[in-house]
């Protein structure tokens, strides 16, 4: 396509604008620990902070999209970056906890509007000229990209002073945001006004089945899941929740979620594919708690880890993009996708052993950011594919759901309890072990007995310390092992869809049409 002169310079632009907004939580994720020790609050109401502003962003969802089309766009901007200001310096100067996660869940909602804000110039301007698989790749390159970019950003700040020089970094994005809305708006006009409709019942029932969703996730661990009755009781509930809400769309024109989008067969396998990608990414937090709890690394080493996989998505969304833009056939690029999760699996299965290199880290980690590349842009594209606008907005709300809160969310808090449990396993079976008859394991106590004995301490003192010295050792065995056993289970969940697009010969056909959406994610 042409393009007319400063049309490149307006284009980034607009892009640019849309960053802090996708942005706007994660710039303090490396600093929870910091957070966590300013206000003093128990481990289990820190969870519910971390969880209540995503369930507050995806619950404002559905009507943040209706509201931002009846709002004229320069004001919706505008009102979206300043509200953002005044929320997140809110935050600073909260009292407690809960009134810091008030105002972080106020950010997160104004946060949709400022998406839907920054987002409609772009797509209004800039297609039907744009094919859709670019837009597609765009926005993915634009939101994979930049969220590893801000966090770890955010922790490098953290590290200069601590984690309140991250809220003024976001604040400065908010500033800039501002003076190029300032700049590139010149019209203040609702380009997308209609007849304001909206399900207020559904959305009464969606809230309630997002707050059944993180008490799960925020209690399911320490309740120990289904031996607690108020557990069994919330999943029932989600069910029920799910049975009145098919009877409430039978009299609703107009619901959020539109059961008639699972009549495509794209949507009902596109969602299953946001959740087996949610599943596949979420193991990434085995790999933080392998360098904070084995291996000791800071929180600005860790970050670091984004900047592998920043290598990864670079490549592949440009890549990805210009092969679904040429029409490439779909299985392709799954089958790129799923090998390269699988492959950073396996990598890291080998490289769960004590003093492991830094480097080491690199490769698998540049694998995930090419499996993301891959996998992103066509999920979002194939759910799209064919569904009318008006379906638009459901076939989203699915696969969010799908990604975000079953795989992401509950699927994390699971798979803590997965590795809790399996760890306890491991640490058992190793202390067993532990006894006279293992001579490795006596001549190891007697030399780290005569060590404490040799540095002055009593008969008793050493024989203690030697004990708890070789507990230690054990544990770090044990969650070593539990994570080997979590790792190798996943490879064989990645590259089981390779067997099976090939297998049945799937996937062989290029991307068919998809409409035009307010936000295409």
């Amino acid at each position: 396509m042409a393009f007319k002169r400063g049309s490149v310079f307006i284009l980034v632009g607009l892009y640019v604008l849309t960053i802090p907004f996708f942005n706007a939580m994660n710039v303090t994720s490396f600093d929870n620990s910091q957070i966590l020790g300013h206000f003093g609050a128990s481990t289990t109401v820190f969870a519910y902070s971390s969880y209540i502003p995503v369930f507050c962003m995806m619950a404002f969802l559905p009507l943040g999209m209706r509201l931002g089309k009846q709002i004229k766009v320069r004001t919706m901007i505008l009102s979206a970056s300043f509200l953002s200001i005044l929320f997140n310096t809110a935050s600073l100067y909260a009292t407690d906890i809960y009134w810091f996660t008030f105002w972080r869940s106020l950010l997160a909602m104004v946060s949709i509007i400022g998406i839907l804000a920054s987002m409609i110039p772009i797509l209004m301007k800039y297609n039907p000229a744009f094919n859709m698989p670019i837009m597609y790749g765009i926005i993915q390159f634009i939101i994979q990209g930049s969220q590893h970019i801000y966090k770890y950003l955010g922790a490098q700040f953290s590290s200069i002073y601590d984690w309140t020089f991250s809220i003024y970094f976001l604040n400065i994005n908010f500033l800039i945001g501002i003076i190029l809305a300032w700049i590139f708006y010149r019209k203040d006009v609702a380009i997308m006004k209609g007849n304001f409709q909206f399900d207020w019942r559904g959305w009464l029932i969606l809230i309630l089945f997002f707050t059944v969703i993180l008490f799960i996730c925020a209690e399911g661990q320490s309740r120990n899941w289904f031996s607690d009755s108020k557990i069994s009781i919330a999943f029932a509930f989600l069910l029920l929740l799910i049975g009145v809400y098919l009877l409430h769309v039978r009299f609703t024109k107009d619901p959020i979620i539109d059961p008639d989008v699972f009549k495509y067969k794209n949507v009902v396998i596109g969602t299953f594919l946001f959740f087996y990608t949610g599943l596949m990414n979420g193991t990434g937090s085995i790999v933080t708690g392998y360098m904070s709890g084995v291996l000791g690394f800071d929180a600005v080493y860790q970050a670091r880890t984004h900047l592998a996989l920043l290598i990864g998505i670079f490549i592949a969304i440009p890549l990805s993009t210009y092969l679904l833009y040429k029409r490439i056939y779909l299985a392709t690029i799954w089958m790129a996708g799923f090998a390269c999760y699988g492959m950073y699996h396996i990598i890291l299965y080998f490289r769960f052993y004590p003093g492991i290199a830094p480097s080491d880290f690199l490769l698998p980690l540049v694998f995930k950011g090419l499996a993301i590349g891959f996998l992103y842009p066509i999920t979002a594209l194939y759910i799209a594919e064919n569904v009318p606008p008006k379906l638009g907005d459901s076939r989203m709300m699915s696969g969010i759901i799908a990604r975000v809160f079953f795989a992401t969310l509950l699927g994390g808090a699971i798979l803590s309890t997965l590795v809790s449990n399996i760890n306890v396993q491991h640490k058992t079976g190793l202390s067993q072990q532990l006894s006279s008859g293992n001579q490795q394991a006596a001549k190891k106590l007697s030399n780290t007995k005569n060590y404490y004995l040799h540095q002055g301490a009593s008969e008793v003192e050493a024989q203690n310390m030697a004990e708890r010295s070789l507990a230690n050792q054990t544990s770090k065995a044990a969650i070593l092992l539990a994570y080997k056993d979590i790792y190798l289970v996943m490879t064989a969940i990645c590259f089981l869809p390779i067997i099976i697009l090939l297998l049945f010969k799937l996937g062989r056909r290029p991307i068919g049409k998809v409409a035009l959406e307010p936000i295409p994610i």
